[in-house]
């Protein structure tokens, strides 16, 4: 039977199958799914690998992981590779690269079977762009994913400080800033957070690549995902009557910590102090919740948001590189 046609055979039950190396590609449901993972995780440490696996299987079955998407390669029936692409609700991607085993005839094959297919996912989906963090010098996956039309976008630091009873009344301190009013996330003002959140975007140096990719109200729902969502630790600012800053803080309990998953100002209230104000605020109230640590991801080329972090001493942990690729027909436009 010629490659093409068996190709489109295959097809047909959602596999897909390369002649030459023999290996076929399929969604890691049901058995194959712990296969999947243990594949996926076999780079980290090994005393790593049970938790990661058994967090994974938990958050599944909570709804906070996606693993519709997880795929499995096998080769005469013995898996060989896995791989995961998560399509999210804001239109983005999140690409986890493949991972093939030692027992793989030819490892490029097998990566590229893979990649292949979460291209194909990717392309007859509504994703508007697919994302995959890498550590800076993974210099191998980088070049599976460059095969395939990612490219390099930026680079992100992942942030940390520890919250002390200090921050409790740090926030009292006097700014200049007068007649600031917060209001927490309601249904009524959903609107309202949208968008300030999409008048935030304007002129801003976090994330530039997300412009005119997502709505405000897209990466709400997308917020809420991260962590424990608690609309109480939503923020939106007024100075003067006028919608000025929003601050998310989502609570993560197993960790006694807190994520600052998105910090911003309008263009038309920057350099007042503002971003200052509110993220003091976070912490006061972090430190009043008992939490001990603060978290937050930013955009290296953010340098007025990374010189405000450095003001608070939050500390690097590690840093990791943002791979791009956008679906074909929008490419084009």
């Amino acid at each position: 039977m010629p490659e093409v046609s068996r190709l489109r055979l295959r097809r047909t039950d959602h596999r897909r199958y390369n002649a030459a190396m023999n290996i076929a590609v399929t969604p890691a449901t049901d058995e194959r799914r712990i296969p999947a993972l243990r594949l996926l995780f076999a780079r980290f440490p090994v005393d790593e690998q049970q938790t990661r696996l058994h967090d994974a299987l938990a958050a599944s079955e909570r709804g906070t992981l996606d693993l519709k998407h997880l795929l499995l390669a096998e080769m005469e029936g013995m898996p060989v590779g896995s791989a995961l692409v998560m399509l999210q609700t804001d239109g983005i991607a999140l690409v986890w690269p493949p991972v093939v085993s030692c027992g793989a005839t030819d490892s490029t094959v097998v990566e590229d079977v893979l990649m292949r297919e979460i291209c194909h996912t990717i392309d007859h989906g509504s994703a508007r762009l697919s994302q995959c963090l890498l550590t800076p010098d993974d210099d191998a996956e980088t070049a599976i994913l460059s095969r395939h039309g990612f490219e390099r976008a930026t680079d992100m630091f992942f942030l940390a400080r520890a919250i002390s009873s200090a921050d409790a009344t740090d926030a009292d301190r006097n700014d200049g800033l007068t007649r600031i009013k917060v209001e927490p996330y309601r249904p009524e003002n959903a609107e309202r957070f949208a968008r300030l959140i999409e008048s935030t975007y304007q002129g801003s140096l976090d994330c530039t690549y997300l412009n005119g990719i997502r709505s405000g109200s897209e990466a709400i729902v997308s917020h809420k995902l991260s962590g424990k969502f608690d609309p109480a630790r939503w923020g939106l600012y007024s100075v003067d009557g006028v919608d000025a800053g929003v601050m998310l803080l989502n609570d993560h309990p197993d960790q006694d910590a807190v994520e600052l998953v998105y910090l911003g100002v309008s263009p038309t209230a920057r350099g007042r102090g503002l971003g200052r104000r509110m993220l003091r605020q976070g912490l006061a109230d972090s430190a009043l919740r008992g939490q001990a640590v603060i978290f937050l991801a930013v955009d290296c080329e953010n340098h007025f948001a990374n010189s405000l972090y450095s003001e608070f001493e939050f500390a690097e942990l590690a840093r990791r590189r943002v791979l791009l690729r956008r679906p074909p027909g929008l490419a084009r436009q």
